[in-house]
């Protein structure tokens, strides 16, 4: 249970970090004026591996679904 716990407390203390990328994320690609392909496939190799460790990463799974419903419920 303490790994579990862990993995909860870390996730909690991530959220507001990776719902600021996430808004970030968005804010650039309604201001280059880009749909979600064109946006990722213009930037560098890089900033793609950046963008894929820090949405894909397990230790951040939890941490994106709860900063996506939030950015989501802030939408409507």
């Amino acid at each position: 249970m303490g790994a579990l716990g862990a993995y909860l407390l870390l996730s909690l203390v991530l959220v507001p970090f990776q719902y600021r990328y996430l808004t970030g994320v968005k804010e650039e690609q309604i201001r280059c004026e880009q749909n979600q392909s064109e946006y990722y496939n213009s930037k560098s190799v890089a900033e793609q591996i950046l963008h894929a460790n820090t949405q894909g990463n397990p230790v951040f799974i939890l941490a994106n679904v709860m900063a996506y419903i939030i950015y989501k419920l802030k939408q409507k």
